[in-house]
């Protein structure tokens, strides 16, 4: 394998901190916790980044340095000549800087990656974004919130719907949203407006598109451990060289909350809907939504989640809509105090009404991370993405990450 810069860089941050190996810890101590936090989620002071305190603002950064090896880089179909391998070199800094106000709240980040490949530079492309949000307090039960956010992003050659051949697929997204968030005895009303912009690179500008949509959520607390809750969205796209995917959306969704010390997420079903201006015509259907965390023990964590809609964005190489459904489970388990194991696996089905054409994808993961001190964490990853689609392709993809990451 050829020297790269990244590498080099690479392997000298690991020389540099590698420290003495951290002690096992005991039953005793896993157990002593925060009650009802994800395994990911509960504070480590012996290993949690401690940042810097700018006057009343925390500021937090962090860079990660990783190499990934991949048996099929472009998502090819099995057994095509474009079925090859390569090493891919990241680099990732991020940083946020975050409001320590008794009352309302300020937040910007901002992030990148870049990444260098070792056999194909054609595929090299860089994601970047900077996102600022707020809250404004109106007395104690009243709140106003606002966030911009503006991107430049990659399709992943992974994507079950994106291109094996050509340049990668780039576009500029540039999000914002305002919302209202009212509570009054045990009932919590909300209303959030928000806007998505999207603008391809070059042939996939025909994917140029407008989103406006409207979310207003009704949540009431039948006792301290669960609740139900109401929501209602109704959605606009236009595409800008594409008229005839033009459409409007609605969701309609009932369903509970829970918050008690073994389980904490949300569950819900109901109805979408969406026309289309052009040929394409209707969909509408059962629509889920569902993300709980259960903390199976003190130890470990499993977090299941579950979407069912109409997906609008437009694919790059079908040009057709779809309707998706997908499952997806993962497990965190502490095995010590600084070393977290994880597992997840995804299956999804896309279903294309207007064509003869149904995918089934699979996604799983393995790996593990190891906090080596307050500055410096290690991360090891295997991930499968799986896709059976006989309109389209069917590929496999086996990729191997090793990373770092450094800490302010």
């Amino acid at each position: 394998m050829r020297i790269n810069p990244f590498a080099s860089l690479f392997a000298a941050s690991l020389i540099v901190l590698a420290p003495v190996h951290a002690a096992a810890q005991t039953q005793q101590e896993s157990t002593a916790r925060q009650e009802s936090v994800s395994v990911r989620d509960r504070d480590r002071p012996e290993y949690d980044a401690p940042g810097r305190r700018l006057g009343s603002f925390n500021l937090n950064a962090a860079l990660d340095l990783a190499v990934t090896s991949t048996d099929n880089l472009f998502a090819a179909p099995d057994g095509a000549p474009s079925e090859v391998d390569d090493i891919i070199y990241s680099v990732a800094p991020n940083a946020s800087l975050s409001s320590d106000w008794s009352r309302h709240a300020f937040a910007i980040d901002a992030g990148a990656v870049f990444r260098s490949h070792e056999d194909f530079s054609n595929e090299d492309a860089d994601d970047h974004y900077v996102r600022a949000t707020g809250r404004f307090d109106i007395g104690e039960n009243t709140a106003l919130r606002g966030t911009l956010r503006s991107s430049h992003q990659v399709t992943p050659r992974t994507d079950p719907d994106s291109p094996f051949i050509g340049a990668p697929v780039e576009y500029d997204r540039v999000d914002s949203g305002v919302g209202v968030t009212h509570r009054f005895a045990r009932f919590t009303a909300s209303l959030d407006a928000n806007s998505s912009e999207y603008e391809y690179d070059g042939a996939q500008s025909f994917r140029d598109n407008e989103e406006s949509a409207l979310r207003g959520r009704l949540d009431v607390e039948l006792s301290p451990r669960i609740g139900l809750l109401l929501a209602a969205t109704v959605d606009e796209r236009d595409y800008n060289n594409s008229p005839q995917f033009n459409s409007d959306g609605a969701a309609y969704m009932v369903g509970v909350s829970l918050n008690s010390d073994l389980m904490r997420g949300e569950v819900s079903v109901g109805q979408f809907e969406r026309d289309y201006a052009g040929a394409t015509g209707s969909f509408d259907g059962v629509a889920v939504e569902a993300n709980v965390e259960w903390y199976i023990t003190q130890l470990t964590t499993v977090t299941v989640d579950a979407r069912r809609d109409a997906d609008d964005q437009i694919g790059a190489f079908s040009g057709e809509p779809y309707i998706t459904e997908e499952y997806g489970v993962r497990v965190d388990h502490e095995l010590l105090r600084n070393v977290i194991l994880t597992g997840s696996a995804r299956f999804g089905n896309r279903d294309y009404e207007t064509i003869a054409r149904e995918d089934e994808y699979n996604e799983w993961e393995v790996g593990a991370d190891y906090m080596l001190n307050p500055h410096a964490a290690l991360r090891l990853r295997y991930q499968h993405d799986e896709v059976d689609s006989p309109a389209y392709r069917d590929y496999e993809v086996n990729q191997a990450t090793l990373g770092l990451t450094l800490r302010l």
